[in-house]
C-alpha cells in the first residue's frame, strides 16, 4: 500500500505538470538542522534565493530524533510513530489561497479521501477559511486557532528560518464530527492528522518577518498516515514494519525467554531503521552532531536488549537479520559499526562499575551525567 500511495502522488503532480525530485540525503547541509526533517528543507532556496522557482514534489526521507533519552522512545507509548519516515511534498507558486487549497484538497482526493471526511485547522482570520468554503468544504469541518498547540497555525522552519501560516487536514474516521479542536484532540482515534499546507510568506529576522522573493505554499503529508488511514491499520500492523516487528520478536526470543511487550519492540524495531539508514549515509558514531546521534541510537539500542534480557550480551545475530530485511546490501556494515560501538560502550560499563565498587553509595545522576550510563544498567553493571 506504501508503494502505491507514492506512485499515485507522484503520478498525479506528474501530469499537473511538477517537476519530480528523488529524496535528497538525510544528512542536510542545513546549517539550521542537522537531519532533513522536513520536505521543504532542500527547497528553501526556491523561496528566499534567487533561483527561478517552479512547482516541484517528491517523497522524501526524513528523520527527526529528539533530544532526551526518553523521546527516544516515542514509539513506545505511540503505535504509529517512526523517527524515520517518508513524506511527500510538494512546492506551488504563483497562485494564491484558493488555488492552493483547490489544489491540496484534489491532491488528497487523488489517493481516495474523501473531502466530507476531511477537517481541516486554519488560522484565525486567515484567507485559508473562505477558500475551504469556496472548494465545498462545510463550515462545520473548519475549526479556527489563535496560537500554536496540539496544531498548528504558524511555521518557522529553523533560527532566522522562513516563515509561513498554514492549515492541518485531519482525516475524520466515518465522517465523525466534532465541535472543537479539543475534541478532535481527545478521541485521536477517530481523528488521524494528515498533513499540512503552508504559506510560506516571509523570513525571520531577528524576531520579526521580512519579505522573501518567492513567496508560494508548501505541501507535507506522511505518506504511513495515508497508508494507515486507507487499510486501517496501525503503523507496525503495515508492511514493512510488520514484517521487521516480526523479525525483532523472533531474534529476541533467542537472547531471553521473557515475554517482549510490543511496545519495546516498536522502539527497537524504529531504533534499528535510524541506525540502518544513518550508516547507509556513510556515518559513523561520534560525539558531535550528527555522528552522536548515532551513538545514541546504537546505545539505547543495546540498553533496550540488555534491560529486557536481563544480561549484558551481544546482539549481532539481532542486528545482522534486521539489516537483511531491511537494507540487505549492507548488513555486514551495519553489524560491524554496532560491534565496533557496543565494544566502545563495554568499556564505559567497566569504568562505571569500577567507580560504583569504590562508592556504592554515588548518585545514578552523576554516573549518568559523567559516563552515559542510565540508571536502568545499574544492577546489570553491578552484577
Amino acid at each position: 500500500m506504501i508503494l502505491k500511495i507514492k506512485d499515485a502522488l507522484l503520478e498525479h503532480h506528474r501530469k499537473l505538470g511538477f517537476v519530480l525530485y528523488d529524496t535528497f540525503p538525510l544528512i542536510s547541509n542545513d546549517p539550521s538542522v542537522l537531519f532533513t526533517n522536513a520536505t521543504i528543507t532542500p527547497f528553501k532556496h526556491f523561496f528566499d534565493g534567487g533561483e527561478t522557482s517552479h512547482n516541484y514534489a517528491l517523497v522524501q526521507r526524513c528523520l527527526r530524533v529528539g533530544g532526551g533519552a526518553g523521546e527516544l522512545e516515542t514509539a513506545r507509548a505511540n503505535l504509529n510513530y517512526s523517527s524515520l519516515f517518508e513524506m511527500f511534498g510538494s512546492g506551488l507558486f504563483g497562485c494564491e489561497h484558493r488555488e492552493a487549497v483547490g489544489y491540496f484538497i484534489g491532491m488528497l482526493s487523488s489517493v481516495g479521501l474523501a473531502v466530507e471526511n476531511l477537517r481541516f485547522v486554519v488560522p484565525a482570520s486567515s484567507h485559508f477559511s473562505e477558500a475551504l468554503l469556496a472548494m465545498g468544504v462545510a463550515e462545520s469541518s473548519i475549526f479556527q486557532i489563535v496560537e500554536n498547540g496540539e496544531f498548528w497555525h504558524e511555521w518557522r522552519f529553523g533560527r532566522n528560518g522562513l516563515v509561513g501560516s498554514g492549515i492541518t487536514a485531519i482525516f475524520a474516521h466515518g465522517g465523525k464530527k466534532a465541535k472543537s479542536v479539543d475534541d478532535m484532540v481527545a478521541i485521536h482515534e477517530s481523528f488521524v492528522e494528515i498533513g499540512n499546507l503552508i504559506h510560506v510568506y516571509g523570513k525571520d529576522s531577528n524576531g520579526d518577518v521580512a519579505p522573501i522573493q518567492h513567496k508560494g505554499f508548501e505541501v507535507g503529508v506522511g505518506v504511513a498516515r495515508l497508508a494507515i488511514i486507507l487499510e486501517g491499520k496501525t503503523l507496525y500492523e503495515l508492511s514493512p514494519f510488520n514484517e521487521l516487528l516480526n523479525v525483532v520478536e523472533s531474534q529476541m526470543s533467542t537472547l531471553t525467554k521473557k515475554d517482549i511487550d510490543q511496545g519495546t519492540l516498536r522502539v527497537m524495531v524504529d531504533h534499528l531503521r535510524a541506525i540502518d539508514a544513518l550508516v547507509l549515509e556513510g556515518l559513523r558514531p561520534g560525539n558531535k552532531q550528527h555522528a552522536f546521534v548515532l551513538r545514541k541510537l546504537i546505545r539505547s539500542m543495546l540498553e533496550i536488549v540488555w534491560v529486557t534480557t536481563g544480561r549484558i550480551v551481544s546482539p549481532t545475530g539481532l542486528v545482522m537479520a534486521f539489516s537483511n530485511s531491511d537494507m540487505p546490501g549492507i548488513a555486514s556494515l551495519v553489524t560491524d559499526v554496532v560491534g565496533e560501538e557496543e565494544c566502545l560502550f563495554r568499556k564505559v560499563l567497566e569504568r562505571g562499575r569500577k567507580v560504583l565498587a569504590k562508592d556504592p553509595a554515588l548518585d545514578p545522576v552523576t554516573l549518568r551525567d559523567t559516563y552515559g550510563i542510565r540508571q536502568s544498567l545499574i544492577p546489570l553493571i553491578q552484577g
